[in-house]
């Protein structure tokens, strides 16, 4: 919340203010690989400790910063960059550390609570706290920021994880080579290749419309700044009740008819509001389409972290997310086009068809491994 407020108060250019945006999802597209296949080779651990220290001193040199009156652009697109990176190696670690620190069984759980805390702090809490700290003092949420990566650090240095045996040092030939081992062992393995395209697909064609919600909200909809803050407070409440229902849930229902009903969930939503853009419909669909989407990530990182090697699943976690992280963008600009070409309700359509589509094609495309998806 605080970067781009900040980066409002420095500029007025539309184009610089969206750019840092983007210019976070470039570590992704550039590193992600990479960095998955430094992680299989150490201890992610270590990697979820540099992640949280790095990104803590870069907010702590932004508060500084602040302080001494230094405010540039230059500055806060340097800082987006390397927050991205942190962020890449942070995502990638933290899923190959779960099946090392945690029982089989208990993968769903995990990781529901590891989804559940983030989208606390990112969806909810955290733009919130950010919007009143940055109020208060432009340099009160980067420094809180650091200071809570920084204990995080603190907290990471109490786990202690088997280093692997790797031959060879970490060059960056033998990296790149690595990594393009990983993408041959994610070829082959087609049931969490479907899996890992279907996520990048439902992610594409969700942020078709969501980046135009404000618009649809204060338009046909005639809501109020207010009205869309609660709407997307739900949207978040809905995420956390997904991820922390996903646990009880695969207790009682198979794996794959848990994700095929998160992919329906996400296309019948996507239509209930094309045809009634309402502000109460818009809460509703918000809630349940961000239910579904945590549902669906859940079930899916947890399938890898029990089907993906452990030698190779760095690089396979780093290309779901490098894939979803490409998808995210290209997915809001699609969307921009089709509205400006259409109305704002076309993205909404034509993502409700994909999403039948895509609901589909997973059903075929796992009908004959669902099997794999059950197995604790």
């Amino acid at each position: 919340m605080a970067l781009p407020l900040l980066a409002a108060a420095i500029t007025q250019d539309a184009v610089l203010v969206a750019g840092l945006t983007a210019v976070a999802y470039v570590p992704w597209m550039l590193l992600g690989l990479p960095i998955g296949a430094l992680v299989d080779r150490g201890r992610p651990e270590r990697f979820v400790l540099w992640a949280a220290v790095t990104r803590g001193v870069l907010f702590g040199v932004l508060a500084l910063a602040l302080v001494l009156d230094v405010r540039s652009m230059l500055l806060l697109y340097a800082v987006a960059f390397l927050l991205g990176v942190g962020e890449a190696a942070y995502d990638n670690a933290s899923q190959s550390l779960i099946p090392r620190v945690v029982p089989d069984a208990d993968l769903e759980r995990a990781n529901s609570a590891l989804v559940s805390v983030e989208r606390l702090g990112q969806d909810l809490v955290g733009p919130a706290v950010g919007g009143v700290m940055f109020a208060a003092g432009a340099s009160l949420p980067f420094a809180v920021s650091a200071a809570a990566l920084l204990v995080a650090g603190v907290l990471v240095t109490g786990l202690r994880t088997p280093a692997p045996v790797v031959e060879g040092r970490p060059t960056p030939r033998a990296v790149l080579r690595e990594a393009a081992d990983g993408m041959r062992w994610l070829l082959r393995a087609r049931f969490v290749r479907t899996i890992i395209l279907t996520g990048a697909g439902l992610t594409f064609f969700t942020q078709t419309w969501e980046g135009l919600l404000v618009l649809l909200a204060v338009g046909p909809m005639g809501t109020s700044e207010t009205v869309f803050g609660l709407m997307l407070a739900g949207g978040a409440v809905g995420g956390i009740v997904g991820a922390m229902a996903t646990a009880p849930l695969v207790r009682r229902f198979p794996q794959r008819a848990l994700q095929i009903t998160a992919l329906a969930v996400a296309a019948v939503g996507n239509f209930v509001l094309a045809a009634f853009p309402a502000p109460v419909v818009a809460a509703v669909v918000l809630s349940t389409t961000s239910f579904s989407f945590a549902l669906w990530n859940v079930l899916s990182v947890t399938i890898r972290q029990r089907l993906v090697p452990g030698a190779v699943l760095g690089r396979v976690n780093a290309a779901s997310r490098t894939l979803s992280m490409t998808a995210a963008p290209l997915g809001a600009l699609a969307g921009g086009g089709l509205a400006a070409a259409l109305d704002l309700r076309a993205p909404l359509w034509v993502s409700g068809l994909a999403m039948v589509v895509i609901t589909g094609l997973f059903v075929a495309a796992t009908r004959d491994v669902g099997a794999l998806s059950e197995r604790n």
